[in-house]
């Protein structure tokens, strides 16, 4: 046997860089750990030489001793961090360098750009704290560190969040957490693990006060609430950010911004996609004048961009009066619930049948205020001003229509499926798995893809409500109503900035293998591609209320344009 392992170990050896320590048993004879070349990480070699060492303790002591080390390793914090880090595809031991001695990890939170949040208790400190790290070493997409506004990279992001909810005016505190400790710092690459001219990785930790509840696409997956509710929570979420977001630093906006704001942008973020993933993100996928999404020809993305540009006047429409404090990221994952009873007992009304009486009553008993609705990582980077200056078009923070009827949370989650066929028109086809907990709660039907009605009389799935909850948060019924006034063109704009959004998107949801590398194959990353086609939909969709072809959305009329 010992021959055999010789053989085995001396000729035609494949090399497998594992990036960690190893734990290895040599089974039927002796490995010397010497023979093992696992670079700069320590080995530890356990031989079994008999059946017996298994059967029976006190026979081989490094095995006892491993297995004892093992039965201490399986508490429910250790669970925590290796079932995050098998999700986000990381060593446990990444996960462990951003916890200290005297912590436990209470849990994680989620999000989409690669950001690692992590809930610990302090040995000596009853509350929780959440630490927030962006950092290099976890991004898959190789920002240009140097970057700024919409390239500005995820470590940078971070110091002008903490920024950002330092400068909060006090009226506006109460929704959002408090900031403690940042930290900056450089950690240095390996020389073998580098793979650009940079020796180092930046990273920007902070700690900030722990919201108590649940995130609204965490409670809309585990409960799948009826579209009355979610509708009804959209609703508040909206009115919270008119009624005291947006009317702080309010001002004129300062002159073009949707060239720079947008347009640039996913020029920016497409460009990094085909740095970090050239198979996938190439010509084939980017570069035709037209793409096909499940069955529909749609122009892509280079011809969408010209259009918008060789027309001034649909710049003008698109271009924001007013900007104002913005929240700036108002996905689903990033808005807590501090109360969930309300959406709770609405939730049982409907589904029990109740009278209409009463479930109104729920549904009205459902507000910002008893909800406890609280904001969580503020994108803060605005239009010529980051962090504590950041200033925006509100049509920014729309972003919770884009988790429902964008169909955001159910590609986040990977409920569905894709096929990608090439040819001078490439073809995307995506599946949503039917009955997964989004679609039984958002119930998106489409509508706007298949040129169907929504059915604002009996409305069934989010779509429905798309009218009721925007008419009765801007007051669209009322003439003289001052977002009409301020905003006539808002559909048009709300529309393009869905569009925007997605296209720009796909640099924060690449996959990488859990030795850093990354499989540049349309399936290995089908989630930056759905979003991508995403957004082409939306942004045709925009192009063609400027170009008077599409004069309805979601019962809403298309304004005429001047």
């Amino acid at each position: 046997m010992s021959s055999s392992v010789d053989v085995v170990l001396d000729s035609n050896a494949r090399s497998i860089h594992l990036n960690g320590d190893c734990q290895i048993f040599s089974l039927g004879s002796v490995l010397d750990p010497a023979r093992i070349n696992l670079g700069d990480h320590r080995p530890r070699v356990v031989s079994v030489l008999s059946p017996a060492d298994i059967r029976r303790r006190r026979l081989n002591p490094a095995l006892d001793a491993f297995e004892e080390r093992s039965v201490l390793r399986l508490t429910v914090e250790n669970e925590r961090v290796h079932r995050h880090a098998r999700a986000r595809r990381l060593l446990s031991t990444t996960v462990f360098a951003y916890i200290h001695c005297g912590e436990t990890v209470v849990g994680f939170g989620e999000g989409g750009s690669e950001s690692m949040t992590i809930f610990v208790r302090k040995d000596g400190e009853a509350g929780i704290t959440v630490r927030k790290i962006l950092s290099e070493a976890l991004t898959t997409a190789r920002w240009d560190p140097d970057g700024v506004g919409v390239m500005l990279p995820p470590f940078a992001k971070a110091h002008r969040q903490a920024q950002y909810l330092h400068a909060l005016p006090p009226s506006v505190r109460e929704f959002f957490p408090a900031v403690h400790d940042v930290i900056e710092r450089d950690i240095p690459i390996p020389p073998r693990g580098r793979t650009t001219v940079w020796a180092s990785h930046r990273e920007v930790i902070y700690e900030m006060s722990y919201v108590p509840g649940e995130e609204v696409s965490r409670y809309v997956a585990r409960c799948s609430p009826p579209p009355a509710v979610i509708a009804r929570l959209y609703e508040q979420i909206h009115r919270l950010l008119h009624e005291k977001v947006h009317s702080f630093g309010r001002t004129p906006a300062p002159g073009p911004t949707v060239d720079v704001s947008y347009l640039r942008k996913i020029e920016d973020r497409l460009g990094l996609c085909r740095a970090t993933a050239p198979m996938t993100f190439g010509p084939d996928l980017l570069d035709s004048e037209r793409i096909v999404i499940n069955g529909v020809s749609y122009l892509n993305s280079s011809t969408l961009l010209a259009r918008f540009r060789s027309r001034p006047d649909f710049l003008r429409v698109l271009e924001p009066r007013f900007h104002s404090l913005v929240m700036g990221d108002t996905n689903t994952e990033n808005i807590k619930l501090t109360d969930t009873t309300p959406l709770e007992n609405a939730r049982r009304l409907i589904e029990a049948g109740a009278s209409r009486d009463a479930i109104d009553r729920a549904l009205a008993a459902i507000t910002y205020e008893s909800t406890g609705i609280t904001f969580l990582d503020p994108r803060a980077i605005g239009f010529q001003g980051e962090g504590g200056e950041t200033r925006d078009d509100p049509m920014y923070d729309n972003k919770p229509w884009h988790n429902s009827i964008g169909h955001y949370d159910e590609i986040h989650a990977e409920h569905f499926s894709m096929r990608v066929r090439g040819g001078p028109t490439p073809q995307v086809d995506i599946e949503f798995v039917p009955g997964n907990p989004y679609q039984a709660a958002y119930r998106v039907r489409d509508v706007t893809v298949h040129g169907e009605a929504v059915d604002e009389s009996a409305p069934r799935g989010m779509e429905d409500y798309f009218k009721r909850v925007m008419t009765d948060v801007y007051d669209l019924g009322n003439p003289e109503s001052p977002c009409l006034r301020d905003d006539p063109y808002w559909l048009i704009r709300f529309v393009f900035i869905m569009g925007a959004h997605f296209t720009a998107m796909p640099p924060f949801h690449f996959h990488a293998e859990m030795n850093g590398t990354l499989r540049d194959t349309y399936h290995a990353q089908r989630r930056p591609v759905a979003i991508y086609c995403e957004g082409v939909k939306w942004l045709n969709w925009a192009l063609e209320m400027l170009e008077g072809t599409r004069t309805e959305f979601l019962g809403i009329r298309v304004p005429s344009l001047p």
